[in-house]
């Protein structure tokens, strides 16, 4: 399988830090780019109840983007379950990642070569950011209601969360309970912006988190137990 060294090991990283997303992510203003927004100062159903929906979603494809000071990461994201798929770009090449959480098993694919690697991943490794992760992660009682907003053609709540470190603003479809943006501003001004976008709610199809037929698959799962182990033992 002939790849970049830089390919592989940003394949091991994606392995690693999934949808950095983009997987995560945070956020601030209440005025989302392109979008207009309908200001409400009464809300009118609690951030609890609105997360309380989303416990109920099964499976769901988006589109992420990802913010930094440093850049922006942006790619797609279909999840059910312990299943998740991702799709980005690196050195200008389509990479996909398979991770099926039932197996502990995730495949790097290249579509534009037909080749695939096959490594196993560890339980904590699989824990991928989705936006229904943000209800276990925040109480909602610490949220305060901003307004009312219209983002990526959806209705949504605009919560904000203070601490010692900063600020969060989420902004909380109200059909689904799901934080679309989530916008960070730290005290020193630091300021990071997930946005997921194009979100369908629904049971995905089994083969959504398969490999095409007839792809070249190199299994590296021995190597990488290798390397897992020597960094268990470096802890």
């Amino acid at each position: 399988m002939k790849k970049s060294w830089s390919l592989y090991l940003f394949a091991v990283i994606v392995v690693a830090c999934l949808a950095l997303t983009g997987c995560g992510g945070k956020k601030e203003t209440a005025t989302a780019p392109g979008d207009k927004q309908a200001v409400s100062k009464s809300g009118d159903e609690s951030a609890a109840s609105l997360f309380a929906k989303a416990k109920n979603i099964k499976g769901m494809s988006y589109d992420y983007v990802t913010t930094m000071p440093t850049g922006t990461v942006s790619g797609k994201v279909w999840q059910q379950g312990k299943n998740v798929k991702t799709e980005g770009t690196a050195e200008g090449q389509k990479i996909v990642t398979i991770i099926n959480g039932d197996t502990n098993t995730c495949y790097i694919y290249y579509p534009d070569q037909n080749t695939a690697m096959k490594m196993p991943v560890e339980d904590e490794t699989q824990e991928t950011k989705a936006p229904t992760d943000y209800a276990e992660d925040v109480d909602p009682l610490n949220l305060k209601f901003v307004e009312t907003a219209v983002f990526d053609g959806a209705q949504c709540k605009v919560y904000a969360l203070q601490s010692a470190e900063g600020s969060i603003k989420y902004w909380i479809r109200t059909d689904y309970g799901i934080p679309v943006r989530v916008e960070t501003t730290l005290t020193d001004g630091t300021r990071m912006v997930v946005e997921y976008k194009n979100l369908k709610v629904g049971t995905l199809p089994a083969e959504t988190f398969e490999l095409p037929a007839g792809v070249e698959v190199t299994d590296m799962s021995d190597l990488m137990n290798e390397m897992m182990n020597q960094m268990n033992q470096m802890r």
